[in-house]
């Protein structure tokens, strides 16, 4: 039986990009984590549920709401599916693409994290895995298993709505020709996700467990390979580059 974990309901997190209160999964949105949309942000968000990742320009960032509608909105939407998250940051040397696995709110996703970086990044594209392993937070044990550096709060995972729960990012960066064919590789990837059986486990320690220090791993910071944002006022257009997406 798998266990149980606090998840949204699709219902409530439209409701929540429109600027309405969620109706059915109490505490899904909150007054300090910006989701409604603007304009420009509804077309990309349209965009992305149908090609299953996000575009934008940069982070997405949105100056007047002090943090990106969009990218909280499209995180909350994959949680609600339980699918993991990517996003396509463009800007104006190399693209970012960001893989979050903390929408598969597993107490374990080392084995996902190998799919993908032995499966999709080793097979397809030899030389953005190593950039991955050296960059892109992700360490790879004498052992030869596979892990991002920093511990899963598993209390958090459970509990709390996606934004209370610490992403669980890979970042690879890539020419923009590549960005969107290993956006599509890794979807595909993770579609086999459902083989794997840590879906329905429940991790063997909590967060008290000394184990989930991992030996107090230095935490890895990943905000650096991420480009400072555009911060104009408005319906942002500048955020989007709709000629890419």
């Amino acid at each position: 039986m798998g266990v149980k974990v606090f998840r949204p309901k699709l219902d409530d997190v439209e409701r929540l990009s429109h600027g309405k209160g969620a109706k059915k999964q109490r505490g899904t949105g909150s007054r300090h984590v910006c989701h409604r949309l603007n304009k420009d942000e509804r077309k990309a968000y349209e965009l992305a549920k149908l090609a299953r990742y996000l575009v934008v320009r940069g982070t997405g960032y949105r100056r007047e709401r002090k943090g990106s509608p969009l990218c909280n909105t499209f995180r909350q939407r994959c949680d609600a599916l339980g699918e993991i998250c990517v996003v396509v940051g463009r800007r104006a040397g190399k693209d970012a693409v960001t893989i979050d696995f903390s929408t598969l709110r597993v107490g374990d996703d080392a084995p996902f994290v190998s799919a993908v970086l032995e499966d999709v990044l080793g097979a397809k594209y030899p030389d953005l895995y190593e950039s991955a392993v050296r960059d892109g937070g992700v360490r790879v044990g004498s052992d030869g298993s596979i892990a991002i550096f920093d511990p899963i709060d598993w209390s958090a995972v459970r509990t709390k709505p996606i934004w209370g729960v610490n992403e669980r990012l890979i970042t690879v960066t890539c020419d923009r020709d590549i960005a969107k064919s290993l956006a599509v590789d890794v979807l595909k990837e993770s579609s086999k996700f459902g083989d794997i059986d840590v879906l329905k486990k429940s991790p063997k320690f909590d967060n008290t467990d000394s184990k989930i220090m991992l030996e107090a791993l230095q935490k890895h910071d990943i905000e650096d390979l991420l480009v400072t944002a555009s911060t104009t006022d408005g319906d942002n257009d500048d955020i989007i580059d709709w000629n890419d997406i």
